[in-house]
């Protein structure tokens, strides 16, 4: 509107300037009109000023004698402009007179170039200073959307942590419309975590009521046999140890000199110093059998002798009885009956008790083990990651039809001079040792990869936690999986050993973060271990949960772990995590855990159970 505005006024000054020079030609004219010459030269000096595109001269009978014209155009103002904007110049008019007589008439039109030069240098003109304003503008609404788009993805965010089951809270815009709806999400998160709270608080009492002795605090006869079993039975642990049982000589006299408050008290120190040796490994669980028995298993302790008469001297400090406790420990070695392990190590002790004095007796036992020195294990594991001479045992995990959820990956070594496979439960300790459990994971891994690539099936694998916290292996993962297909990542399936959560959470859950983006499932196996790991749950991106086997051991008996397993198994179920149970042995067992809403098995039942 205000070019047409602007054109519209140009145009009238341009109609001003015609009629103008028309009435000062015809006047200066008149006083001339006698003279044809003077009448063409004075015509020709007005047009010569470059102003005007005509000028004409007529004698009374509208001959033309004068015509004059200049139809050059703007050289700086383009053809489409003053065809958008025609500029169209009214001509000037005016008599010349000779005295009284008409001598002519006057015709003079302004130029029209220098109405389009002004108009398009004012176009121009307001052109940049209305981009400037634009430009100005959407900086201020680019900055003003900034300062209101950052609490608004921050919402966004949150609802994506919690639709992956992580309840976060973000602090409240200044906005009282996006404040309402932040501290609403706030709210529900706080909410979500005390229900979940609760839920973990209830779990984790229930433990202690089930498969605790409420005087001592240690694990409970039934709990304790679960772990010896899984600890005799499972390959891929550290299948050679030591078992040690300890029993306090006629628990009734005790008490009924020392009073059941000081009983009470000795318990309970005797269970404080074993709890201590309870802490030196994953697999080491101290447990009061009943009254007066205790028991300790020991995996992997390189020198019994001295370990034994080291807790024997701690243990005899606690009172100045004289003959009040006993100790029995035997070896034991992987894939031998537990019953078998109990009668030795019973046997050792009631030698023991024969002596008349506090003592430890150790049985006699002869198992065969792979007894190799330091330095040729480590050769050994290293050659055998070097020419990739690892090879890998299936074992399935399945559902209640009998069908795969996935395949579990286990490393086999072959031994030097035998056609025997040696399980990761023999090489992996001297593999931590030497610092090798990342190359080992690694070799694993790639293992899984040519399963992947030549099958259809999922594959697991189980990882350390030590590797997780190893930067090299973590970046070589990354490039493993940023080589395969989504298709094939998204079998993949990773085991994290269930103490990770109280030894490595942070580790833990960035490592799950980061193997979320890449749509490969992580879960925990052995879970329970550590039930308190059940406060903090909620926030891993877990796929699922392998319940450990101390809980599974006639779980169809076992009427406390039924209602443990229902409570973990809610709490699973509500943050969407699959639970799968370990070491299933029993056609009972496989029942009654159905029955409980768990959603998968592994263990000797799946021989019986696959299709």
């Amino acid at each position: 509107m205000s070019t047409l505005s602007a054109r519209d006024y140009l145009q009238q000054q341009l109609f001003t300037q015609s009629s103008d020079n028309a009435s000062s030609l015809a006047l200066s004219l008149s006083q001339q009109a006698e003279d044809p010459a003077m009448i063409e030269l004075m015509t020709s000096a007005l047009f010569d000023s470059g102003h005007f595109e005509l000028i004409r001269f007529r004698d009374p009978h509208k001959k033309i004698i004068i015509e004059l014209k200049n139809k050059e155009l703007p050289s700086n103002v383009p053809a489409w402009f003053m065809q958008l904007f025609p500029i169209d110049v009214a001509s000037g008019q005016a008599l010349v007179n000779k005295g009284w007589q008409q001598a002519g008439a006057v015709e003079v039109r302004a130029h029209s170039k220098f109405a389009y030069e002004s108009l398009w240098s004012g176009v121009v003109k307001l052109f940049f200073w209305i981009m400037g304003g634009g430009v100005l503008v959407a900086v201020l609404v680019w900055a003003l959307f900034n300062r209101v788009r950052q609490p608004i993805q921050q919402m966004i965010a949150q609802a994506e942590a919690i639709s992956e089951r992580r309840f976060i809270t973000i602090a409240e815009p200044p906005y009282i419309e996006l404040r309402r709806v932040v501290a609403a999400m706030n709210s529900m998160v706080v909410r979500i975590k005390q229900m979940f709270d609760e839920q973990s608080e209830r779990i984790d009492q229930l433990h202690q009521d089930v498969n605790r002795d409420q005087v001592t605090g240690l694990v409970n006869r039934a709990f304790f046999m679960g772990r010896l079993s899984g600890l005799l039975n499972d390959e891929d642990r550290s299948g050679h140890g030591f078992l040690l049982m300890l029993r306090l000589k006629d628990l009734a006299e005790i008490n009924q000199n020392l009073g059941r408050q000081a009983t009470d008290q000795l318990l309970s120190q005797i269970a404080t110093c074993l709890a201590h040796w309870d802490d030196q490994g994953e697999e080491w669980v101290a447990a009061r059998l009943n009254g007066c028995d205790f028991a300790l298993t020991m995996p992997a302790l390189e020198h019994p002798t001295e370990f034994v008469a080291q807790l024997l001297a701690s243990l005899a400090a606690l009172s100045s009885m004289e003959d009040f406790i006993h100790i029995g420990y035997s070896e034991f070695n992987q894939g031998e009956s537990i019953g078998a392990l109990l009668a030795r190590t019973d046997a050792a002790l009631a030698q023991a008790e024969n002596q008349g004095v506090i003592s430890a007796v150790a049985a006699e036992v002869n198992v065969a083990l792979v007894n190799h020195p330091n330095t040729y294990w480590r050769t050994c594991l290293q050659q055998a990651v070097q020419l990739q001479q690892f090879v890998a045992a299936q074992y399935p995990v399945l559902d209640w039809q009998g069908r795969v959820i996935h395949q579990e990956l286990m490393l086999r070594l072959p031994e030097a001079g035998s056609d025997r496979l040696l399980s990761a439960g023999v090489f992996m300790p001297f593999a931590k040792r030497f610092g090798l459990t990342a190359e080992l994971d690694l070799a694993a891994i790639r293992l899984a990869v040519k399963e992947l690539q030549q099958h259809s099936a999922n594959y697991a694998v189980n990882l350390d936690i030590e590797s997780l916290s190893h930067l090299p292996f973590r970046a070589e993962l990354v490039k493993i999986l940023q080589g395969l297909s989504s298709e094939i990542r998204a079998r993949l399936w990773f085991d994290i050993n269930g103490n990770s959560f109280t030894q490595e959470f942070e580790t833990l859950a960035t490592f799950a973060a980061e193997m979320n983006q890449f749509n490969v499932k992580v879960g925990i196996e052995h879970f329970g271990r550590a039930v308190s790991s059940m406060l903090r749950l909620y926030d891993l991106p877990l796929a699922y949960l392998k319940i450990d086997g101390s809980y599974i051991l006639d779980i169809d008996q076992h009427t406390g772990n039924q209602r443990l397993l229902k409570e973990i198994v809610r709490m699973a179920d509500s943050l969407g995590i699959l639970t799968i149970a370990e070491q299933v042995r029993t056609e009972a067992e496989w029942q009654k855990l159905q029955e409980l809403g768990l959603g998968g098995v592994t263990g000797l039942i799946t021989k019986d159970k696959i299709k």
